[in-house]
């Protein structure tokens, strides 16, 4: 929603703002449902200024499209059990434990009685890709359609293997890089020099903890 920020959710056009760092987005917020919307409205994907649209909502964003384009979703995928880690320990620093939002019961807690209670999210990604957000219980049946959709739909890329992942979408999409200031900035961030990067230990497989989360 970054196109958004400093009151341009009220613009009644279409344009591209730039935020600085060389960083431009078209002003709309692709991250809501109503966003969604309002940038269908406005025509967001015909008008031609979006190179590409970030946002988590994958079965709402279809809508912006029409069967005459052709597009490709693509997306960098983490380890499910290395992504709920770090969600936990993240939320645990910067809301749980933060003034305006404390949480006595979360603020200590360990991350191995965090999973033993049962208290993590219910398989995030596939409720996602199946649009079942609220469905009590995903079983096998869930798990095989979200990796056919994956298959059929998306570019994977993989966090373990970010050098060929960037790659393979470079050659795919055709991008070029425009400067050497571009190149040092993809190559920071391939080496994990993300602004919200939160260090924690990694979850070794076979462990309890491991088990729990998986």
């Amino acid at each position: 929603n970054a196109g958004i920020a400093g009151g341009h959710d009220h613009d009644a056009a279409l344009q591209v703002v730039n935020v600085g760092a060389g960083h431009s987005y078209v002003n709309v917020d692709v991250s809501s449902s109503d966003g969604l919307l309002k940038a269908k409205q406005m025509g967001l994907i015909e008008s031609g200024l979006a190179d590409v649209v970030v946002t988590s909502l994958v079965n709402e964003v279809g809508a912006l499209f029409n069967p005459q384009m052709k597009v490709r979703m693509f997306a960098l995928v983490r380890h499910p059990v290395e992504r709920a880690a770090s969600l936990f320990y993240f939320l645990q620093d910067v809301q749980w434990r933060a003034p305006q939002t404390f949480n006595e019961h979360l603020a200590n807690i360990s991350i191995i009685d965090f999973y033993r209670n049962r208290m993590g999210e219910s398989n995030w990604m596939v409720r996602y890709l199946t649009n079942q957000a609220t469905k009590a219980y995903m079983d096998e049946s869930d798990l095989k359609l979200a990796k056919e959709i994956l298959r059929r739909k998306c570019l994977i890329g993989l966090t373990t293997e970010k050098d060929q992942s960037f790659a393979r979408f470079e050659k795919f999409f055709g991008w070029r890089l425009g400067s050497d200031a571009d190149q040092e900035y993809l190559n920071s961030k391939m080496q994990w020099d993300w602004s919200l990067k939160h260090p924690h230990e990694e979850v070794q497989e076979g462990t309890e903890l491991w088990n729990q989360i998986a």
